[in-house]
């Protein structure tokens, strides 16, 4: 098997250190090669937190105390720095975990270069949030964010992407980026992603994002502030109190994970609060329709993306988006995924202005395997 290096790459400031600590483990544990920080003026330097990673080679700081659009300008002088250096980079915050949601979790052989090879021949593959709740903390819990969230408030249309550092262009947001001509991003069905947003699927991956935590711990992001500032997304405690109120279910999908990064917190002399676990990762993977439903999907979307190309008129193109994405809400309809039905409309209001087609009733159900 041909090894794929993989980086992670992330921009910071203020961070409690606990948490930057288990972020790097865990993702170093899950088979990323190198962790690629960028340090935007924390008060405690990322260098001196992470200071035995970083003298082991595994981890790098670069210092970026740039206060106009931060982590674009991060992104962009990662994907120079890592282009031809790691097969893989990946784009998350310190708050998103990568979660396996497929394969028997063993230390000997990390899932991360296994669950990527399928899309080795993409520009990228764009993973989508499962947003995780606060659980009903008020006080930051000792133990770890893995250890203590555990309501999951459903699966989100933003993406998160992992790229191939020379099929990509440019930083677009925090989500997307532009790739070079021929390239692109796709989900976990092979279905081209072209913005920050897709009809949601997790069926292999997925990032979990524990956005809220705890009271105290969402204050504390409130006086962070956003590294890219956009309209109306000021935080505040309301939407902490919101989210309190929506529902929630149970879920343990990191469970079987958590621990992978206790092998490099005991050579960093750190503790690590992931539980001593194995076996088999639980999931319910959603599953959208056969292969040649999506084979027609892809090539409606193709036909779309070809019109625009030549510049033809949006009355010509418009059709088309309308029955792309009534197809979709359709085939998730049929197969009783009402929420995601539900998102995919929404996701085709939102590019097209127009109301939602048929089957645009619905929730994410996940389909058991």
């Amino acid at each position: 098997m041909t090894h794929r290096a993989a980086c992670l790459c992330a921009i910071a400031r203020d961070e409690a250190a606990a948490d930057v600590r288990e972020w790097v483990c865990y993702h170093l544990g899950l088979g990323f090669t190198h962790v690629a920080l960028y340090d935007n003026g924390s008060r405690e330097p990322l260098r001196e937190v992470l200071a035995p990673l970083v003298a082991r080679g595994v981890v790098s700081v670069t210092d970026f105390p740039w206060r106009d659009a931060p982590q674009l300008s991060a992104y962009f002088h990662a994907l120079r720095l890592w282009r031809g250096r790691v097969f893989w980079l990946a784009f998350f915050d310190i708050d998103e975990f990568l979660v396996p949601l497929t394969g028997a979790a063993s230390y000997a052989d990390p899932p991360l270069s296994r669950l990527l090879r399928p899309y080795e021949r993409f520009g990228g593959v764009a993973l989508h949030w499962m947003m995780m709740g606060s659980g009903g903390h008020l006080r930051r819990p000792p133990g770890g964010t893995l250890a203590n969230y555990h309501e999951a408030l459903g699966l989100d249309a933003h993406v998160k992407s992992i790229v191939r550092p020379e099929a990509v262009a440019r930083p677009l947001s925090p989500h997307h980026f532009a790739y070079r001509e021929g390239e692109f991003a796709v989900n976990e069905d092979g279905f081209p992603v072209a913005g920050a947003c897709s009809y949601p699927t997790a069926r292999h991956l997925r990032i979990n994002h524990y956005y809220y935590k705890s009271q105290q711990d969402f204050e504390a992001k409130i006086a962070r502030g956003l590294a890219t500032p956009v309209p109306g997304g000021s935080r505040t405690l309301d939407i902490f109190y919101a989210g309190c109120r929506l529902p929630a279910v149970r879920d343990t999908a990191v469970r079987s994970w958590r621990s992978f990064g206790a092998d490099w917190a005991r050579q960093a002399g750190w503790d690590y609060p992931g539980a001593a676990t194995s076996g088999e990762a639980k999931t319910s993977p959603l599953r959208l329709s056969h292969c040649r439903d999506m084979a027609a999907l892809r090539q409606l979307w193709r036909q779309i993306e070809e019109l625009c190309r030549r510049g033809v008129d949006e009355a010509v193109v418009l059709p088309l988006r309308r029955r792309l994405w009534e197809q979709l809400c359709r085939l998730y309809a049929e197969r009783g995924e009402t929420d995601t039905a539900r998102s995919a409309a929404a996701f085709w209001r939102e590019q097209t202005g127009c109301a939602a087609g048929a089957g645009g009733a619905g929730g994410v159900v996940a389909e058991k395997a």
